[in-house]
């Protein structure tokens, strides 16, 4: 039996609330269909915050205090950046040498991912118009809701976040709904967003492979 704890380095809370629950069932997902032997995977995804004294420490700093910090709780690491458009300058930038300087660590039994979307994680979001319509409580269509037809696509909106708000509100939300805004139901839409229609998003699919890549050099799949 593996046991396998998962850990997240996110770039804001509202990215943690939607990637927390969407890792844990990915990361499920592939071991259930590729893993050697049975996986107990953790209840959750632990979420990694800044250590004390390296807060205005550069972001490569931060990453590996963080990790390093959490040593023994977890086996993968997530860290994420919004791609802003440039997703390899991004990953090259603000990712890479944090988890360069945490492989320095040498922590045993510890791999990294990153997750880069291409210009923000609201664009997954609207991948798949049921599970929104599911979290947001409406009968609206996609075409009510300006929703891209193909989950592909989704990675072409210059705004995602103002689309992903456009969605909302033209459920017509009141009262405390309406003031929590999308932001309050980023949790379940983790939850409940189709895997199939997040593998039409190539950036999506380079963290599933990645993320594949390191459970087969855990040697559980």
């Amino acid at each position: 039996m593996h046991y396998l704890s998962l850990a997240l380095y996110a770039e804001g809370p509202t990215d943690f609330r939607f990637l927390s629950p969407l890792l844990l069932r990915l990361c499920r997902d592939l071991c259930l269909r590729h893993q050697r032997q049975l996986v107990d995977v953790d209840e959750e995804v632990k979420e990694l915050a800044d250590a004390k004294g390296v807060k205005d420490a550069p972001r490569a700093e931060r990453i590996a205090a963080a990790g390093k910090a959490a040593a023994g709780a977890w086996n993968i690491l997530f860290v994420h950046s919004d791609g802003e458009g440039d997703p390899a300058r991004v990953l090259r930038e603000r990712i890479q040498p944090g988890l360069s300087a945490l492989r320095a660590e040498a922590l045993p039994r510890t791999e990294c991912v990153p997750i880069v979307p291409i210009r923000e994680t609201e664009a997954w979001t609207l991948a798949d118009g049921d599970a929104l319509r599911q979290v947001f409580g409406t009968t609206l269509s996609d075409a009510d809701m300006a929703l891209p037809t193909a989950a592909r696509a989704v990675e072409g909106i210059t705004d995602p976040k103002a689309v992903l708000d456009a969605a909302f509100r033209a459920t017509q939300p009141n009262g405390r709904r309406a003031r929590a805004g999308p932001a309050a139901t980023l949790h379940l839409l983790g939850e409940r967003i189709d895997l199939r229609r997040l593998r039409e998003i190539p950036s999506f699919r380079t963290l599933e492979s990645d993320l594949l890549d390191a459970l087969r050099r855990l040697r559980i799949c």
